[in-house]
């Protein structure tokens, strides 16, 4: 059996369901940071994954056949994580999206969601405020927050509910935690 269990953005954002299927794994997977978040619960044999790829999902497949198997997603596993990766049932988690939209106050509902992990989202971007919406961007170091701000007033939150937690406009990204807000002009 294997479990996809949202661990949260930050340490203390684990939900008291996660806790218990955490508690119960037999063998828990996880990065080093989804570890981390969760060490303080692991009693089974811990696994950290350096390598996300369909080879290690097939593995951990393969040993969930046998055992009780918890997978661990930072945030929450359906949203950009792990969750359609691997199969299994979801543990859901609070995911860095709802911190973001609690700390900006804004509502789920008034925005797009938009991974820019791996792909340039200029147009995903411009489909949202055709919409109406306003776009909460999914990113990294690398993304050119200064391409983002010709079209729309952008707010970079990095490292939400970490010590070095930081919000500003228009600023530089230092972090790999982060998350773009693009409200329309």
């Amino acid at each position: 059996m294997i479990k996809i269990v949202g661990v949260g953005p930050a340490k203390g954002y684990l939900t008291e369901r996660a806790i218990k299927e955490i508690e119960r794994a037999e063998v828990v997977y996880g990065s080093r940071r989804a570890v981390e978040l969760a060490e303080k619960y692991i009693k089974g044999e811990k696994v950290t994954i350096s390598k996300f790829d369909h080879e290690t999902y097939r593995r951990i497949e393969e040993v969930g056949r046998k055992r009780r198997v918890v997978v661990l997603s930072t945030g929450d596993p359906m949203v950009s994580g792990l969750g359609k990766r691997i199969d299994g049932e979801v543990e859901p988690g609070i995911s860095s999206v709802q911190l973001a939209l609690a700390r900006l106050k804004v509502d789920l509902t008034e925005v797009v969601v938009i991974d820019w992990h791996t792909d340039e989202c200029m147009d995903d971007v411009l489909k949202a405020f055709e919409m109406g919406r306003d776009a909460l961007i999914l990113a990294n170091s690398r993304s050119n927050v200064k391409k983002l701000s010709e079209l729309a007033n952008v707010v970079v939150l990095e490292n939400l509910g970490y010590e070095s937690e930081r919000i500003c406009e228009n600023c530089e990204i230092k972090s790999d935690l982060v998350i773009l807000f693009a409200k329309r002009r």
